[in-house]
């Protein structure tokens, strides 16, 4: 198993110090999963970079669907990858050629869809199975450019509490496998993100033992397609059931700022520091481990030291 620090192309890199390769070593980590962005990583990147996080937008299904909202150029990319379905396409595609430079082991790609104008609400008029439809389709339209029909590297669907793939069981995993028309793919399993989907998680402990439940009810095929862990925890129940909701108004851009310090109030990323957490990977046996604590207050790389520390 390999550990991985969660980095990104925005990153301070001096965070590394001069000898990243050495930093990365002696906090036992392998290398990083590098968050890239729409052009070619500098090569600094290419010794430490063993994998990668692709790009996402928050509401590319608006565009897919032909209801794009009004916005500049460089908006509608990063908020819906485009405004119709070619400019979708179109970046995820350049997202996936600027990143197969690096020749990672895989690229993470949410598998997930979140509405904009519902970002603040508790319910969504979205359901899963919409989600997970569109989403194989785009995915496949991508993957058909590439040579012989399959990406440069093996994807990975991530998992969101989004409308999508939640992975809260094997059900919508059967529903995304039975669509996707490629074979050089696999799972992503993010340990917070499935939380956020969970009620009554006010702790690790409660975080630890919803999961472990889960997890030891999936299927074999399922396990086996999981070749990466995001391991952090969010314990975020009180908020969830609590915060008020709101609708944007005439200005998209202002509700999505608003929006910034409720999704990181849900998604905590947090640092286990209980070793039971150890169960979960014990029963996905994933090949690699990122650990995703990003914007903590203690810094990435203590928080790696703290979660790495419970590994052997």
């Amino acid at each position: 198993m390999q550990h991985l620090l969660s980095f990104t192309v925005y990153d301070d890199r001096s965070t590394l110090g001069p000898d990243p390769g050495a930093t990365l070593g002696s906090i036992g980590a392998d290398g990083v999963e590098l968050l890239t962005s729409y052009s070619v990583p500098d090569p600094w990147y290419r010794g430490i970079a063993r994998a990668v996080h692709l790009p996402y937008a928050t509401d590319w299904l608006a565009a897919w669907e032909g209801r794009p909202y009004d916005m500049d150029g460089d908006s509608s990319r990063f908020y819906m990858f485009g405004r119709d379905r070619d400019e979708v396409i179109g970046s995820v595609s350049e997202a996936i050629r600027c990143a197969a430079v690096l020749e990672p082991a895989y690229g993470v790609f949410h598998a997930g869809n979140g509405d904009i104008r519902e970002l603040i609400s508790r319910g969504s008029s979205l359901d899963d199975g919409r989600v997970i439809d569109a989403y194989a389709e785009m995915v496949n339209s991508v993957v058909a450019g590439f040579p012989g029909g399959e990406p440069p590297f093996r994807i990975l669907f991530e998992n969101l509490w989004w409308p999508g793939l939640k992975l809260t069981d094997g059900r919508d995993f059967r529903r995304l496998e039975s669509r996707i028309e490629f074979g050089n793919w696999g799972i992503c399993l993010d340990t917070g993100h499935m939380m956020n989907c969970l009620p009554g998680i006010v702790t690790e402990q409660d975080g630890i033992d919803a999961l472990e439940g889960i997890f030891s009810r999936y299927p074999d095929d399922l396990i086996d397609r999981v070749v990466t862990v995001h391991l952090h925890w969010s314990a975020s129940y009180p908020y969830r059931s609590s915060f008020e909701e709101r609708r944007p108004g005439d200005d998209i851009m202002a509700f999505i700022t608003q929006a910034y310090g409720h999704i990181s109030s849900i998604d905590q990323h947090m640092p286990f520091d209980d070793p039971r957490c150890l169960r979960l990977t014990d029963i996905l046996k994933p090949e690699f481990v990122t650990h995703e604590m990003p914007g903590s207050k203690a810094g990435m790389l203590e928080d790696f030291r703290t979660q790495r520390s419970l590994f052997p």
